[in-house]
């Protein structure tokens, strides 16, 4: 016997998990509105996202009722989308519309929105024109910054043993964050917080959700290179402050380059950055300290201005 779709439909609204507790809304193209209930967070089995990771996603962060930087991410999931040949239906306003139109609902005052575009459903072959077209789904959830201890402190890195993606992938925020998993699944079996991936020629390229900065002996601001790494969006914002406050905090240069282990190792601070870390220190990588072996100043004064400014810069904020 065949289930029916009452029972599909009765089971569904029964479903009650805890870490449902942490959601508060979503939008979803092909079901065509918007959603408070989680059990209606269904993406088709035969969407190209679901079955070959065929899409592009952006995580978003919502501080005192307003999105930082979403003109930022929504560019760079229109580069991501192009660089995988996948057409856009919705105009860059049209998003905006939409992430808008579900923070006002969900009513945050801090939190993270997930966007993703899936290449859509249509069958499950690997051939994206099998698809009826791309598909949009939003996320918001509270946000789960980390410890503000961790800040205090750093955190501890360790190197991974998975590889870093090809510097062509790298450039695509895409579905297919299998690498980024293993990396992170990895670093909890090791006892570590956040790990990094180099590259085979021995470049230090990025964590599994963030990017990276050092501090070197001669207190330059280091990042590494965007051709090989993801464009980053917090961090871009990180590095035009640091050119701001140069004087102030006594940096010397902010430029783009390429770290080694070495260079890690002898840096004055390294910090992780990302949507949901802002500018995190970290204390050491593996066994090694790195500075002063605790959260450095220059990492915790551009955290603390980044802050700042997603609190009043109306350049970088999108109330709603």
């Amino acid at each position: 016997m065949w289930d029916s779709i009452e029972t599909a439909w009765s089971r569904l609204q029964e479903q009650n998990r805890p870490h449902w507790s942490g959601y508060a809304g979503f939008y979803s193209s092909w079901l065509g509105g918007f959603f408070k209930e989680p059990w209606a967070m269904m993406v088709p089995m035969d969407d190209h996202g679901f079955h070959r990771g065929d899409g592009v996603f952006e995580a978003v962060r919502i501080h005192e009722r307003a999105y930082f930087d979403l003109d930022g991410h929504l560019q760079r999931v229109q580069k991501s989308a192009s660089l995988i040949g996948m057409h856009l239906p919705w105009s860059f306003s049209e998003m905006q519309k939409v992430c808008v139109e579900l923070a006002r609902r969900c009513d945050l005052n801090t939190g993270i929105l997930r966007l993703y575009i899936t290449r859509g459903p249509g069958g499950f072959s690997p051939n994206p024109a099998e698809s009826v077209g791309p598909q949009l789904y939003a996320a918001i959830t509270r946000l789960s910054p980390p410890n503000p201890e961790n800040y205090k402190q750093g955190v501890r890195a360790m190197l991974s043993t998975v590889p870093a993606k090809d510097p062509w992938y790298a450039q695509i925020k895409s579905l297919n964050y299998l690498q980024n998993v293993l990396m992170k699944q990895e670093c909890v079996k090791e006892g570590y917080d956040i790990a990094v991936c180099a590259d085979p020629s021995g470049r230090i390229c990025e964590g599994a959700t963030e990017n990276l900065l050092i501090v070197n002996a001669q207190d330059e601001v280091v990042v590494p290179r965007f051709d090989y790494t993801l464009r980053g969006t917090t961090v871009r914002q990180v590095m035009k402050i640091a050119e701001e406050k140069a004087g102030e905090l006594g940096i010397k240069a902010v430029r783009f380059g390429d770290l080694t282990i070495g260079e890690m190792h002898a840096a004055k601070e390294a910090a992780f950055v990302g949507t949901t870390l802002g500018v995190l220190p970290i204390r050491s990588l593996g066994d090694h300290a790195i500075g002063l072996g605790r959260g450095g100043p220059i990492a915790l004064s551009l955290n603390t201005e980044l802050m700042r400014r997603m609190s009043v810069d109306p350049v970088v904020r999108t109330p709603f």
